[in-house]
């Protein structure tokens, strides 16, 4: 009887510490939810708006690879990053220097380091640079890729603020701008080679590019939708993004392109992400091709700011989720 009543005991003590632990990791899990709806905030439409609106004016040229106003565009970028108290990648600059076809170009990288695995990163992209002008005509590539350029500074400062405030997270936060996007992708092709965190701790890349608008082809009536791509939709990843979605962002999610294949193999290579494609894992998130991709009425009054911000928090959470699991 007394072993009964001591294994009765000793079972009853375990079972309180199992739930104790539960209760504990639950809290846990709540905190960092709550900590991400506090600082997701900072991921503002106007600001996004601003930030579309000043890349895509005339001082930038629309911003084409190896110009001045690709300069001024770098320059600009840098300065909202540094608003925003975003370290610099290499302690000294954000800055990574590259030389192509006679041209110099530049790849911004911004960081948060981890508190706990800094080694191990979830990387954040774009590309800034757009198609310029030509014959006098300005293409301010406001969807392609302006819009993408600033969900991720908006990104960027919504986690330098939780840094600011005690919630910095486990894993490093890399956040990078890469240029020559319309040229050969040769900015992503630099970084992949000399990357500023080892490339297999990289737990996810997520690239930004065409974010802004919600009338692409076959979707012209619909609203508030995004397209996912480069992951199988049947995995844990996309279980965890649409969790996120459905507490927070409430968009409608396609994880194919248009349903054709055809259209698929010719969009998808057609960004930076292709260029880490099968050496980490990736989302390529956008709003697909609309009627001015690559023409000169791509301009900022044509981007739905609601869309592109509801975007930027999917973006967001699903980079803080990978951070601190």
């Amino acid at each position: 009887m007394r072993l009964l009543i001591t294994i009765t005991g000793i079972l009853i003590l375990s079972q309180s510490l199992i739930y104790a632990q539960t209760d504990n990791i639950s809290q846990k899990v709540y905190a960092h939810i709550s900590d991400a709806e506090k600082y997701s905030v900072q991921i503002n439409k106007n600001d996004l708006e601003q930030i579309v609106t000043t890349l895509c004016s005339p001082e930038f040229e629309g911003r084409r690879f190896g110009s001045d106003g690709n300069i001024k565009a770098m320059e600009y970028v840098i300065s909202e990053l540094e608003k925003r108290n975003i370290s610099k990648s290499n302690g000294n600059m954000y800055e990574q220097f590259f030389r192509d076809d006679e041209k110099y170009g530049t790849n911004i990288i911004g960081i948060i380091e981890g508190d706990l695995y800094p080694d191990e990163s979830v990387v954040i992209t774009c590309h800034y640079d757009g198609l310029g002008t030509v014959d006098g005509t300005l293409f301010p590539s406001a969807d392609d890729n302006a819009t993408g350029v600033a969900a991720l500074i908006e990104i960027a400062g919504a986690f330098s603020a939780a840094a600011s405030g005690g919630i910095r997270p486990k894993r490093s936060v890399i956040f990078i701008a890469f240029d020559a996007g319309k040229h050969q992708m040769t900015g992503s092709k630099i970084y992949a080679r000399y990357p500023v965190k080892p490339a297999d701790k990289t737990q996810i890349l997520l690239n930004m590019d065409m974010m802004g608008r919600d009338d692409c082809g076959l979707k012209a009536n619909e609203h508030n939708y995004v397209f996912l791509l480069g992951h199988d939709k049947t995995s844990p990843l996309s279980q965890i993004i649409d969790s996120i979605n459905a507490i927070h962002t409430h968009l409608k999610i396609e994880h194919d392109f248009y349903k054709n294949q055809q259209v698929f193999d010719l969009f998808y290579p057609t960004s930076d992400h292709h260029n880490f494609n099968g050496k980490v894992p990736l989302i390529f998130y956008t709003g697909g091709i609309n009627a001015d991709v690559h023409s000169q009425h791509d301009s900022h009054d044509k981007i739905s700011y609601t869309t592109l911000r509801n975007r930027a928090l999917l973006v967001y959470y699903t980079a803080w989720t990978y951070a601190n699991r």
